[in-house]
């Protein structure tokens, strides 16, 4: 066991979204940080795996159901404490995760499927696992040896992205001067039609071949996509940690209406084009929403509606039923619970995110979600934070505030200690129920949208026959370096009102994907090959600090919202409790422009010089792409910056205007 020092400013538990941002938030000004996790790969409940390591996930958590907390020696814990300390034992495993239910689909070569349970927790408390294969003597199972590389090496910088003439025109003059998400791996293609038929002949997938390419996926436990205006693409610009990553667009915005999946219009030429909307209703859907674009100043036009629903705002307005679904469903994207402000919030944000990098107003990052809990890491490495996988927390040291942590029969004292909700001590925890989401993820062998270019999928399903709630789901495909060409991982996630996700999203499914891939009548639809279900607590819908004492700082797991918001704005406002009048993640300075002492260099005399960074052992290169002067946004640092790397060429992608708009990096 490596013997850490005994005191740290910020003792950070749990590699989440929050506690990252909060951690790398500290260091980068000085802080002393140590930063924890009980598991051995980085992100919790916001991590990425590949298909062996998401078995071994699976297998855990069963494990963490079934048994008991292990027997710790607390006479051995105690004998760390001083006159007048107490102990307050922390849980050594999370059981967030619920009613987990795996299934495959594949069947091993000419062989029919056969589905089989193969094992099932006890479902006593709720909770429970099966796995079902096509074959018994073909059962998946976690035997990979690869090893968890929870930091990429990838370090790509992006390019900022020209504005298509297309574009819906509704966004303010003033976000013509902002700053440009460095983003290197942004799509922006256009999106031709909802209609692109896929060329490539359908692969028959079999269970040999698929866990031939087993390693080759990249699961989210929690996907998340981001607003191109929203608070973490700010915050990723502003504070330089763009760079340790890649984006893409989400290019497909899609709703499910009048039984069928349709694109949803997301500039002007897409209104006007679209022939499943009349005339009349393509004028009503582009007043309404350059309304909402500068709702404050208009109040007259929303005043008695504040708190009414969303809902009968818009009938108010005299809408036709497709502008209302439209509106709500796939451009706000509220409940039918949501009120009128609320909704025009959204649907405002959708639309200031619109032009930024492209035709979408979403980015994804390739690799998962994960990368971005990591990119912080990163920062906070780079800062001289501490990092120790595997180590749980006995306990948390108390006198009349927290006064530090016991970790592996060690005492560390810390001034402030920022803890996962999961690892906290009950006693700590608000007595108030957290709400639960239903998640599934799906392997599919078809996209919900074909097109040559495999768009990232973004769906709205609403409520209907057996949807109590509206349904979230994303697609994305081997373009994202996130599965094996050919397949597709779609994911999909509501908030629970039944005893178990399956209950809450087969219907979704049933619509959506052939489970039967012999039934010809469902041939145009996706087959499904494997999913998995899964209920997750959501503590973000509670006040977790209301009973913590002094010193400690619990952070909610990953919501229910797309983008990242919520852990963005908690991982601030904690920040600013413990580091009162200190900046938020100020900007960090590129490899080139470091300066350090050379007071060791005899030839040098103490005199500053300048190095540069080996990023991958080759040179790194910016330059950016032409854009015409009254397009050309400021820059957070110098005017632009695209990175290539010796060996690995870079090349740009054009839209169909002929405008360069992305440095990819293949």
């Amino acid at each position: 066991m490596e013997e850490l020092p005994n005191y740290f400013d910020v003792i950070v538990v749990g590699t989440g979204m929050p506690e990252c941002i909060i951690a790398a938030a500290a260091a980068r000004i000085g802080k002393k940080v140590l930063h924890l996790d009980r598991n051995g790969y980085y992100g919790g409940e916001w991590a990425s795996f590949s298909f062996d390591k998401f078995l071994e996930w699976i297998e855990e958590i069963k494990d963490n159901t079934e048994n008991n907390e292990t027997q710790r020696d607390t006479e051995s814990l105690n004998s760390h404490l001083n006159e007048g300390e107490h102990l307050v034992l922390c849980p050594l495993k999370s059981k967030s995760i619920s009613n987990a239910n795996v299934k495959s689909y594949i069947c091993d070569s000419s062989e029919p499927a056969v589905l089989q349970q193969t094992e099932t927790l006890d479902s006593q408390n709720n909770t429970g696992i099966s796995i079902q294969v096509d074959s018994a003597d073909n059962e998946v199972s976690a035997s990979g040896d690869s090893q968890s590389e929870p930091i990429s090496s990838n370090n790509p910088s992006v390019t900022s992205t020209p504005s298509s003439s297309e574009e819906m025109d509704l966004s303010p003059s003033e976000n013509n001067n902002e700053s440009d998400l460095p983003s290197n791996n942004v799509a922006l293609e256009n999106n031709a039609t909802s209609q692109d038929q896929s060329i490539a002949v359908q692969q028959e997938w079999t269970l040999s071949n698929f866990l031939e390419n087993r390693r080759k996926f990249n699961i989210d436990l929690a996907p998340k996509i981001m607003f191109s205006r929203g608070s973490l693409v700010d915050l990723l610009i502003s504070s330089n940690i763009a760079r340790y990553a890649e984006f893409q667009c989400v290019n497909k915005v899609l709703t499910y209406i009048n039984g069928h999946i349709e694109q949803v219009p997301c500039s002007r030429a897409d209104v006007f084009s679209k022939k499943t909307v009349s005339v009349v209703e393509k004028r009503m859907l582009m007043k309404f929403l350059t309304f909402c674009l500068k709702f404050e100043e208009q109040i007259d036009e929303y005043q008695g509606f504040e708190d009414l629903l969303f809902s009968d705002f818009l009938k108010s307005k005299k809408l036709t039923s497709n502008v209302e679904h439209y509106i709500m469903h796939a451009i706000a994207m509220v409940n039918e619970k949501s009120n009128t402000l609320q909704g025009l919030k959204a649907t405002q944000k959708f639309l200031q995110s619109l032009g930024r990098y492209g035709k979408s107003p979403f980015l994804c990052t390739c690799y998962g979600s994960a990368e971005l809990p990591q990119c912080f890491c990163r920062l906070c490495a780079v800062y001289e934070g501490m990092y120790y996988l595997k180590r749980a927390v006995d306990g948390i040291i108390m006198n009349e505030r927290c006064t530090g942590i016991i970790s592996m029969n060690q005492r560390i004292n810390c001034q402030w200690l920022i803890m996962e909700s999961s690892y906290a001590p009950p006693e700590f925890v608000c007595e108030a129920v957290p709400q639960n989401l239903s998640r599934a993820i799906l392997i599919t062998d078809a996209s919900l949208s074909p097109s040559e270019r495999k768009e990232n999928i973004l769906l709205r399903f609403p409520t209907g026959p057996g949807i109590v709630n509206p349904i979230t789901i994303f697609e994305f495909s081997s373009k994202t370096y996130v599965c094996p060409e050919d397949l597709f991982l779609v994911y999909m996630i509501c908030r629970s009102s039944s005893e178990s996700a399956e209950e809450d999203l087969s219907a979704a499914v049933n619509l959506l994907f052939n489970i039967d891939s012999t039934t010809e009548s469902k041939a145009e639809r996706p087959n499904l090959l494997w999913s998995m279900y899964y209920n997750q607590k959501d503590t973000s819908t509670v006040n977790l600090n209301s009973r913590v004492p002094e010193g400690l700082f619990l952070t909610s797991s990953p919501d229910f919202e797309l983008d990242y918001e919520h852990a963005v704005a908690e991982a601030r406002e904690i920040f600013e409790k413990i580091c009162p009048g200190e900046e938020f993640l100020p900007r960090a300075p590129d490899p080139e422009d470091i300066l350090i002492e050379t007071q060791n260099n005899p030839g040098e005399d103490g005199e500053a010089s300048k190095i540069e960074n080996d990023v991958n052992n080759s040179d790194s290169t910016f330059s950016e792409d032409s854009k015409d002067s009254s397009e050309v946004e400021n820059k957070p640092s110098s005017e632009s910056e695209q990175i290539s790397s010796e060996g690995t060429p870079s090349k740009n992608i054009s839209d169909e205007t002929g405008n360069e708009n992305v440095s990819r990096v293949d």
